[in-house]
């Protein structure tokens, strides 16, 4: 049933140590292992979003946080955290079987149906991945049933705000739990759904399917419509339909050629930056276009990136994954891990400072949704790095790192990466096996190095950027891969034709902070800093991490200041 060309390894297969991988242990001591998870719960044990809110989103969202940030780092204190909300849930459901955070008499109304599918995919990525419990996969199909007999025939799409685009993003779940169950009401009710484009203004996969860019569909929100695409993509693995494929590689690159910024982040228009709304063409612009960024909106897109990676095998999606990793999603958090902005600083074309998300429901903690979401992106990042691939695996990342995996002849086989990637230009790469073994090893050579050079003893190969290079040989017991990237600081024009110019140096943009004013030095509070042009520059991750109005970052520079794309 999963046609997938590249798969994720098993939990605890990899350990990231670099930017990544530090980034995520403390987002993890600081905020994850720091929740009152029982706050979380009472949500739905008193029913307590009767004002129409989202309270019952968080606990989907911070617990499959939790749960794949544990697979990559198996704490014991994290997992007991984890198997006691997950138990403290069920606790809530009602003989009926239902798990929601609405009074009865206005369930399916509002966000209702938004909470209940966090709940469900929270519940099936705890099954999934720490404990095939029967139990739990009883416990979502009674949410669903319940549902079912809620619904007595209306359509899922008719319900909640923004035209439907967030009850109808259930559709993943509801497919999820199918592939569990294999129960034929659960995919009749998937088909309703994508049948009825998830949104009761009008269809939105036939939408894509015309060519209407994303800012013009439905609402334009974008955290829910890409959830809605994202089902699409589960639904396109059961039903294996080329026209379903083909729309959703459409959506992809219309939002990666309209809507993603050069931080590889998106959402722009309100005060949140939550729709899309042509922000690659806006994203220079100073006035009049909201705040830039949602932080659930960068972390949706690198769920959605995920799928089509390994639906496709395309290495450039894996770039775009790498551009938000590094830049948008970084960027949004706290230096120690225990906050997360919501928007990300506005304009990048003028001096702004990062702001910290604050209490989104007053009254419930300090709980936000992209504060819950943030964590869940950075979780991402070890599935991301290194993947199965027919006859061996797929390396992604190249940050510091070890992983196990499995072999062809079903050896336990090991990959060590060094080099303090992504701030160094060289990585080595140490292939470990049991003995001598045939073995295919895909190299993702990133699109923004226009030349490489990847060295085996003495032999030295030269592979083309935006692409995977291919070794497929017989390895000795141990071997060493040498590659070296191409590192230049590369001076970018903007994309809406005002000449504005910005800078990277790899996978990282680059960005002018006030701390490296008046020939200051603030290299030992960043990644990374260079000289660029008459300006020293950092990360853009680091740029401003003091989430302080004092302590300003600039991405984009006027025309005056600009070159011709030149390399430096």
């Amino acid at each position: 049933m999963n046609n997938d060309v590249m798969l994720l390894l098993p939990a605890g297969s990899v350990r990231l140590k670099g930017i990544l991988g530090k980034s995520l242990q403390k987002t993890t001591e600081n905020r994850l292992k720091k929740i009152d998870y029982k706050l979380l719960t009472d949500a739905f044990r008193n029913k307590q979003d009767a004002d129409l809110k989202w309270r019952g989103e968080f606990w989907g969202k911070i617990v499959r946080s939790a749960i794949l940030a544990w697979s990559g780092c198996k704490d014991p204190e994290l997992k007991k955290l984890i198997d006691e909300t997950v138990k403290e849930l069920l606790s809530t459901q009602t003989p009926e079987g239902c798990i929601s955070s609405y009074p009865e008499n206005i369930q399916l109304q509002g966000w209702d149906l938004w909470g209940r599918k966090y709940a469900i995919l929270g519940l099936l990525r705890y099954y999934e991945i720490m404990e095939h419990d029967p139990e739990i996969l009883q416990a979502c199909k009674k949410i669903m049933d319940h549902l079912i007999s809620q619904l007595n025939g209306r359509d899922l799409n008719d319900f909640g705000d923004y035209f439907g685009l967030p009850a109808s993003s259930i559709l993943i779940a509801v497919i999820q739990l199918y592939k569990h169950t294999r129960q034929p009401e659960y995919l009749q009710i998937a088909e309703k759904l994508v049948n009825a484009g998830c949104c009761y203004l009008h269809n939105i996969f036939t939408a894509v399917e015309l060519g209407v860019p994303p800012a013009q569909i439905a609402s334009a929100k974008a955290y829910e419509m890409t959830s809605c695409f994202e089902g699409l993509c589960e639904y396109y693995r059961i039903r294996k339909d080329e026209k379903l494929k083909t729309i959703l590689l459409n959506y992809y690159r219309m939002v990666r050629d309209r809507e993603i910024f050069i931080t590889g982040g998106g959402g722009l228009k309100d005060l949140n930056g939550e729709f899309w709304y042509d922000g690659t063409f806006r994203q220079t612009e100073l006035y009049g276009i909201g705040s830039l960024g949602e932080t659930c909106v960068t972390t949706t897109w690198l769920h959605y990136c995920d799928h089509l990676l390994r639906l496709t095998g395309d290495p450039t999606i894996a770039d775009e994954m790498e551009k938000s990793f590094y830049n948008a999603l970084l960027g949004a958090m706290a230096p120690d891990g225990s906050g997360w902005a919501h928007r990300n600083p506005t304009p990048l074309a003028g001096k702004s400072h990062r702001t910290l998300s604050s209490t989104q429901i007053p009254g419930f903690g300090d709980h936000d949704c992209c504060l819950a979401q943030g964590p869940e992106g950075l979780a991402m990042a070890p599935g991301y790095s290194f993947m199965a691939s027919e006859k061996g695996i797929t390396i992604n990342g190249y940050e510091d790192s070890s992983c196990t995996f499995i072999t062809p002849s079903g050896a336990h086989a090991e990959l060590e990466i060094t080099g303090n990637y992504p701030c160094c230009d060289t990585v080595s790469i140490k292939l470990v096996l049991p003995e001598n073994e045939s073995l295919k090893l895909l190299l993702r050579i990133p699109g923004w190095s226009k030349t490489a050079e990847i060295r085996i003893g003495d032999s030295c190969y030269l592979p083309e950027g935006g692409t995977y290079f291919t070794l497929e040989q017989r390895w000795d017991t141990e071997t060493c891969i040498v590659i070296k990237f191409d590192m230049q600081v590369e001076q970018v024009k903007s994309p809406d034709q005002k000449n504005f110019s910005a800078y990277r140096r790899g996978p990282l943009v680059l960005a002018q902070d006030s701390r490296f004013e008046n020939g200051k030095n603030a290299s030992d509070e960043v990644y990374f800093s260079c000289k660029a042009g008459n300006r020293i520059l950092c990360d853009y991750a680091s740029a401003g991490n003091r989430f302080s109005p004092d302590n300003t970052l600039q991405v984009w520079f006027p025309p005056e200041n600009t070159g011709t794309g030149m390399r430096l």
